[in-house]
């Protein structure tokens, strides 16, 4: 029975780093050593990210046993994640693990898992092995310098301020004033301000003040054009895929964009949508990309020419993981594997 083999995010995602998992092994956990060939032309990937017709094996020196005990896994680096990233819509990849004294070998079809980002993604990042022998990285500690003992300064007491007697204000005698009728006109000059200003203040609060109208429009929702067929036409193909994978559309209008870029030939918009979408558990999208390779349901176009029955059994157990009791994905795994 074929292996399963997935490359999977890691967490936290690393750019140009993914975990490599093997299910259906029947062979031993060290020693192991593997090769990818893709199907277009049958070379086979070197450890500098070039391809070449000649077979070549990237040697691992212990695969890990998943908390589950159903996969063997190990951390990969960029010179497997990205040449397999930037496979076109055609590619498929045969992986082949061995023993390196020429045991037990098995194959099977890989696939990068939703998530799984180029290297160029965040920058620069280091290879987890060196040449083509896996290891796993080792980042020393950081050293941290002691520090100085920290003397703080003596405060001197403040000298107590000797208490100052303080003298009332004097205060004049008061006077008597003298009445005057100036006094009596001035009253007169106030009221007559008064009712003035209240007369000023009724008037102007029977005008209505105009109130200016604002028309807020709502910017336009950098989701919306995420998906459209104007953005594919427009952006780099991975951006694309990346902004529409976060705009979370639901499984049918995937499938509207994805027919939409098979229409318009942008094949890798199609590959990475269905592979994205079917890695994270939509049976739908699985489905679908299954029947993209499935010989009985393939309808023959320029992203999808020809069947693929091993792509397609990946596809159909993708499903069976989620759904085990989904009686048609079983029903074509099962005939796919005769």
């Amino acid at each position: 029975m074929p292996i399963r083999v997935d490359l999977l995010a890691l967490e936290p995602n690393v750019p140009g780093q993914a975990c490599l998992t093997v299910k259906k092994w029947q062979g031993g956990e060290q020693q192991l050593e593997f090769s990818i060939q893709r199907n277009q032309d049958g070379f086979y990937l070197q450890d500098q990210q070039v391809w070449s017709n000649n077979p070549f094996w990237f040697k691992v020196a212990r695969f890990s046993v998943t908390a589950s005990g159903e996969a063997l896994e190990t951390q990969v680096g960029p010179e497997v994640v990205d040449p397999l990233l930037e496979g076109s819509a055609s590619s498929q990849f045969l992986f082949e693990l061995r023993e390196q004294s020429l045991g037990h070998a098995d194959k099977g079809v890989v696939r990068p898992g939703a998530g799984v980002l180029p290297s160029t993604a965040g920058g620069q990042t280091r290879s987890t092995y060196g040449a083509a022998e896996l290891t796993a990285p080792s980042v020393p500690a950081p050293e941290i310098p002691e520090l100085p003992e920290l003397i703080l300064p003596t405060v001197e007491p403040e000298p107590e301020l000797e208490s100052v007697s303080i003298e009332p204000a004097y205060t004049p005698a008061s006077v008597p004033v003298k009445k005057s009728n100036k006094g009596l006109i001035g009253l007169a000059v106030v009221l007559l301000l008064l009712v003035a200003a209240a007369a000023g203040f009724w008037f102007l609060k029977r005008t209505p003040t105009p109130v200016p109208t604002v028309a807020a429009a709502a910017p336009a929702s950098a989701d919306a054009q995420a998906c459209t067929l104007e953005s594919m036409n427009s952006v780099p193909e991975l951006t694309f895929v990346q902004t529409c994978i976060k705009a979370a559309p639901d499984s049918a209008k995937l499938l509207e964009i994805i027919n939409e870029a098979k229409a318009g030939k942008h094949c890798g918009v199609a590959q990475r949508l269905y592979a994205n979408r079917a890695q994270a558990g939509d049976a739908l999208i699985a489905n679908a990309y299954a029947r993209e390779y499935d010989p009985k349901y393939l309808k023959a176009s320029d992203c999808f020419p020809t069947p693929d029955n091993a792509t397609a059994a990946y596809w159909y157990e993708t499903i069976l993981t989620q759904d085990p009791n989904n009686a048609e994905a079983k029903q074509r795994f099962e005939e796919l594997q005769k």
